[in-house]
């Protein structure tokens, strides 16, 4: 018989240290006995794309170094072109200046134009003092209206 301190029958062994099953953690268990009985194995176009986009948007990424430097180079140029607008409208004379030569010009170029008219009038009234509409007719033959003032 088998009494209390008898060895166990020889049918009966212990089992071995290295066959116990290794613990899994419950959600990789989950994932795991998902698989196995055919779920989702493989995520959806979308979610694959969402993740991508996540590990992308992450700092380090290239993703998003080229997104940092779009949005610096965006702020920058608002900068500069503020600064500059500030300083055309603050400290620039030079519009002042131009519009001060133009006016200048102007006036010089009225000026000669009178000049000219009267040059040109003058000369004109010279001309008319030397007319002599007796010298348009023709010899021997009345002087014709039209050469009359």
């Amino acid at each position: 018989g088998h009494g209390f301190g008898s060895s166990p029958p020889s049918s009966w062994h212990a089992p071995p240290q290295h066959a116990r099953p290794p613990s899994i953690p419950p959600p990789q268990r989950a994932a795991m006995s998902k698989q196995i009985e055919g779920g989702a194995a493989k995520p959806s176009f979308f979610a694959r794309m969402g993740g991508t986009i996540k590990n992308n948007l992450r700092p380090g990424a290239g993703l998003y170094s080229l997104g940092f430097g779009v949005a610096a180079g965006v702020a920058i140029s608002g900068f500069v072109y503020v600064g500059r607008t500030l300083s055309v409208l603050m400290f620039d004379h030079e519009y002042a200046k131009l519009q001060s030569r133009k006016r200048y010009f102007e006036k010089q170029l009225i000026f000669t134009r009178e000049q000219e008219e009267t040059q040109a009038a003058h000369g004109l009234a010279a001309m008319a003092a030397e007319y002599d509409p007796a010298a348009t007719r023709m010899p021997f033959k009345p002087l014709d209206p039209k050469y009359r003032f």
